[in-house]
């Protein structure tokens, strides 16, 4: 009787890429399409030879510790998903992504919808693999108003200059193009939120309707605002679960000086967080989705 020949065992995934394969898993069952695992298996794996061989800034790296793999703010598939189906565009689009962060929502977008993705960040390097690039890098490559839609999560209130922002957004689009703009706003004018947007996490949110004021001004005609906080508070519960776990991994480095840094920051970061979470619980923090349609 000849041998049987042992079966090849996959190599385990790291913690980040466990996430990342079983939200492309979710992901997959929530929009009834097949899941194909060893496909993704190894496409997880090639993006973290990439992330590994790519060297991020200490803000950018507990962010994605925290949030997820390729997630600058909280998010997972089901909350991109939330408001791409809210542009009611066309099977096989030109979507424009702003806030992409180091990937994440433009990998959503990607499992979930068939639509040709340009994604914008405030990276270093662009992400080949997801056509993700800086905004410095942008002026060489903009198709003007050659989009027929687009998605910008949580850049508004990051700009010392919004407007700029919602006007670049503007140049990229079609006329009469769905925008849904989601972000932080203040229930109130004269919120004192400092705390909540410290450096080098820093932004400047501002009430609903003076961004609804902005986004008007730039180019867009603003059909509704929509309060999306009560889906936007799990997501952050949900990222408050790994930070032993950073925190553990923090205490592993080698370098004393790194850890030393890392660790201030870490702690700077849960305290930005705890001070937006009580705001939000408190109603002074919101986050709302501004649906808009480029004018002309």
């Amino acid at each position: 009787m000849g041998k049987s020949t042992p079966e090849l065992q996959e190599p385990p995934l790291g913690w980040r890429e466990r996430v990342s394969f079983e939200s492309r898993r979710f992901n997959a069952w929530w929009e009834g399409f097949a899941f194909d695992a060893a496909r993704e298996r190894a496409t997880i794996a090639a993006d973290a030879v990439r992330a590994r061989e790519t060297h991020l800034p200490a803000e950018q790296e507990i962010a994605t510790a925290i949030w997820g793999d390729g997630r600058l703010d909280p998010g997972d598939a089901a909350w991109t998903m939330r408001h791409a189906r809210t542009l009611g565009v066309e099977l096989k689009a030109e979507i424009v992504v702003l806030g992409a962060g180091l990937g994440g929502p433009v990998r959503d977008l990607k499992n979930g919808t068939r639509w040709k993705l340009s994604g914008y960040a405030r990276i270093k390097d662009r992400l080949k693999n997801l056509d993700v690039i800086p905004y410095e890098a942008a002026l060489s490559r903009i198709n003007r108003a050659s989009a027929a839609g687009g998605i910008s999560f949580f850049e508004l209130h990051r700009d010392a200059d919004p407007a700029m922002i919602a006007l670049f957004a503007a140049e990229l689009v079609k006329p009469n193009a769905p925008f849904a703009f989601v972000d932080f706003t203040l229930a109130r004018k004269g919120a004192r939120l400092k705390s909540c947007f410290a450096d080098p996490w820093n932004g400047s949110p501002r009430p609903a309707d003076q961004m609804t004021d902005l986004l008007e001004r730039a180019g867009f005609r603003v059909a509704d605002a929509t309060d999306e906080t009560r889906a936007f508070l799990p997501l952050v519960a949900r990222g408050w679960a790994r930070w032993r776990d950073a925190y553990s991994r923090a205490l592993e480095m080698s370098n004393a000086r790194m850890r030393a840094d890392y660790l201030r920051l870490l702690a700077q970061y849960a305290h930005l967080w705890a001070e937006r979470f009580d705001a939000i619980k408190a109603g002074q923090l919101v986050v709302t989705r501004f649906q808009t349609r480029r004018k002309g």
